[in-house]
């Protein structure tokens, strides 16, 4: 009997290309494929609640697939972590309706964006946080979170590709911050995200809440008749897919 097994995973991306496979590169699909077919014996297809980019972290990431073997659904999570490496943890598994699909039964997810504050930061930081010593007004950055919220056109906050033709209409359902002693900590919640628009989202925050920029030319990224991007992209290492929902 056919069985769609579906997987929640978490993983440290320091030394992962990303998620998606690719050619001579280490990626966390790769690795995933070839422990599930260590206890199959098939050519699974793993379908995935997203992407990631090279660097990036995940809490908590979810594939599924369809398999044919007798392995309890409950317990891929313990029959693949021995081929998975140490960068890749299986949290847990379980049997799916066979219409799952990972990507597009999800309603929502959460990314958390983690910068460091402080002026000599701890060395163990540098692939986990991103540093930023700048001193920043939160009020203002409160006022940048808040314009983001809701339906926009994000085509000034993806990573540009003139080759590429999608519909860059996003909704940002909640957007806040958090303060911790040293360490500003920055979500976004949608149910989809563009190439890079996380990181470009924060890093604009960051240049708003620094005052490089006016909250007029903050909300002038969603204007149509505007060409000027949206910038920086912050560095990956501080970037989390910390929430999926289904």
């Amino acid at each position: 009997m056919i069985k769609n097994v579906l997987v929640n995973l978490c993983f440290d991306g320091r030394d992962f290309k990303g998620y998606q496979y690719q050619i001579d590169q280490r990626t966390v699909e790769e690795e995933l494929k070839k422990a599930i077919q260590e206890v199959t014996g098939e050519d699974n297809r793993i379908i995935a609640c997203g992407r990631t980019d090279a660097g990036v972290h995940a809490r908590s990431f979810y594939v599924n697939f369809l398999t044919a073997s007798h392995v309890n659904p409950k317990g891929f999570a313990y029959h693949i972590q021995p081929y998975l490496p140490d960068d890749i943890l299986a949290l847990s598994s379980e049997e799916v309706g066979l219409g799952f699909h990972a990507r597009f039964s999800c309603k929502s997810k959460t990314y958390k964006y983690v910068i460091n504050q402080e002026k000599n930061p701890h060395p163990i930081y540098r692939t986990y946080m991103e540093n930023i010593t700048y001193k920043l007004d939160y009020d203002k950055l409160n006022q940048g979170l808040q314009v983001l919220k809701g339906d926009h056109d994000f085509r000034l906050f993806m990573k540009e590709d003139k080759e590429l033709e999608i519909n860059t209409n996003r909704r940002i359902d909640d957007c806040y911050f958090k303060r911790e002693e040293n360490t500003l900590e920055i979500f976004f919640k949608a149910e989809s995200f563009l190439h890079n628009q996380v990181r470009i989202m924060t890093g604009s925050l960051i240049e708003l809440a620094r005052g490089k920029i006016s909250l007029e030319d903050f909300k002038a990224y969603f204007d149509p008749e505007s060409n000027v991007r949206a910038n920086p992209a912050l560095s990956p290492v501080g970037l989390y897919l910390w929430e999926v929902e289904y």
